[in-house]
């Protein structure tokens, strides 16, 4: 009985020291660890930083920061969790500390609204989302990443908000509001003293904007009917800018061949374009449609126009100017070409532009005087159609507005 005592309280014994052993080594360990420490400046980088592997380090207390060796792979152009390791040695014994840093983007992505921050809509006109872009300088396009919010009530006077947002990888985020202004005051129901397009689709109107591009006319082909041919007549531009063919009407710009500087091109307005793709072009076109045409034919035929020149010459740029206004007094001799309907199908060309993103040259608003019709200085003198040509200073004006509104 006193020998089974005695073995198991040899067997305890031994368990003990076991347990203490284990614990002496645990100490050992933690103690070594705990006796080399690193601290890093900084943990978080960003993208395009210089990455300087900031730190002091010390042994039992003691500064060691000179003899620790450092091993990295950072790379500052990738957002990510990357590891460093010091190694200091002591007594030909190495001791080991891993610390991690982040590289981030702290640079926000970009939200860009077609047709701008403002809109105008008209009651009872249905509101379209006219769509936006989303991008960051990081992930690239986050255009699908966006989450819309806000309703238009398109029936009920008001102005209204929408909200878009886009988040990036990095966590930055982004938020841009537009302004729909639902109103009963619209350019087709205006009068000619008060009818204004501002306000509607301004992304597409030209702004005012001076061109620095000293060659920026004569790099421009003005190609249209009789307006653009009186450019050249009063001596505003040069032929070798003139593509046009008098009395065109839209319906028949698909068959009609035109002159280029005057001579006769065997050609259409959209071969014309096929075959000399010019650097940019500018549309005066409709001053004969306003009287044949009704507006919704007028604009389905525009659109085709449109459609086929950017097809033809992807290269271009295109511009639709606006349908100039005619005199107060041609105006009252109840002729078909009246300024009511003029400002209708401006406001149709100018709703097309913005669907097929292609700038408008408001140049009517310059012309007009207090009445809503074309000013009489700007006007030229002639028989058969007085109040309906512009005069060189028309013209010069109109120059003006061109290159003071340039793209």
């Amino acid at each position: 009985m006193g020998k089974r005592r005695k073995k198991l309280r040899i067997k305890n014994i031994l368990k003990l020291c076991i347990v203490l052993v284990i614990f002496i080594l645990i100490l050992m360990k933690v103690f070594s660890s705990n006796s080399f420490r690193v601290v890093l400046k900084s943990n978080t980088y960003y993208i395009g930083e210089e990455f300087k592997c900031d730190f002091t380090a010390t042994f039992k207390g003691k500064d060691v920061t000179k003899d620790v060796k450092v091993d990295y792979n950072i790379y500052n152009s990738e957002i990510g969790t990357y590891e460093i390791s010091f190694i200091y040695i002591n007594n030909s014994r190495e001791y080991k500390v891993f610390k991690k840093i982040e590289i981030k983007d702290k640079e926000a992505p970009t939200i860009t609204l077609k047709n701008g921050e403002n809109i105008m809509l008209i009651v009872g006109n249905d509101y379209e989302e006219y769509g936006y872009e989303a991008y960051d300088s990081y992930d690239g396009d986050l255009t699908s990443k966006v989450t819309v919010t806000g309703n238009v009530d398109s029936k009920k006077e008001g102005i209204y908000t929408i909200k878009y947002q886009v988040q990036d990888s990095s966590g930055n985020k982004k938020m841009v509001k537009r302004t729909v202004t639902v109103t009963n005051k619209s350019p087709l129901t205006m009068s000619l003293k008060e009818y204004s397009l501002n306000g509607f689709f301004n992304d597409t109107i030209l702004k005012e904007n001076k061109s620095e591009d000293e060659n920026y006319v004569e790099d421009t082909i003005f190609a249209g009917d009789s307006t653009a041919l009186y450019y050249v007549m009063n001596k505003v531009i040069t032929g070798k800018q003139l593509w046009h063919k008098e009395g065109l009407p839209l319906d028949k710009v698909f068959t009609q061949e035109i002159y280029i500087n005057h001579q006769e091109s065997h050609m259409t307005l959209i071969q014309a374009a096929e075959k000399n793709k010019p650097k940019r072009l500018l549309l005066m076109l409709g001053t004969n449609s306003v009287s044949t045409m009704e507006i919704d034919y007028f604009v389905s035929q525009y659109d085709k126009l449109l459609t086929e020149l950017e097809k033809a010459s992807p290269n271009t740029t295109f511009i639709v100017q606006s349908i100039f206004p005619v005199s107060i007094d041609y105006d009252i001799n109840g002729k078909k070409l009246n300024n009511d309907k003029i400002n209708k199908m401006n406001y149709k060309l100018l709703e097309l532009c913005a669907k097929h993103e292609i700038p408008f040259l408001n140049t009517q608003e310059v012309l007009k005087d207090s009445e809503g019709g074309l000013k009489k200085e700007y006007s030229r003198d002639e028989k058969e159609t007085p109040g309906v040509h512009l005069s060189q200073e028309g013209n010069n004006v109109a120059l003006e507005y061109f290159k003071n509104h340039a793209i």
